[in-house]
């Protein structure tokens, strides 16, 4: 059978998984934030800026592969 791609233009699978991973992330900066020597607002932004840069790397190694 063909694959019909994805007509609802993106993954369920994917940004419930991706929703749970903020919610964890934020969850753990709100209880644990203060023990760190950085603000709420610069732990979401590093937080961000790291999922940002690991999608990016994933994406690149996914075109590179020829799977995308």
């Amino acid at each position: 059978m063909a694959d019909i791609g994805n007509p609802g233009g993106f993954d369920i699978a994917t940004v419930l998984a991706g929703s749970g991973v903020t919610f964890l992330i934020a969850a753990g900066i709100t209880r644990y934030g203060a023990q760190f020597q950085y603000t709420t607002a610069e732990l979401y932004g590093v937080a961000g800026a790291t999922f940002l840069g690991l999608g990016i790397v994933f994406g690149v190694i996914l075109l590179l592969a020829g799977l995308r």
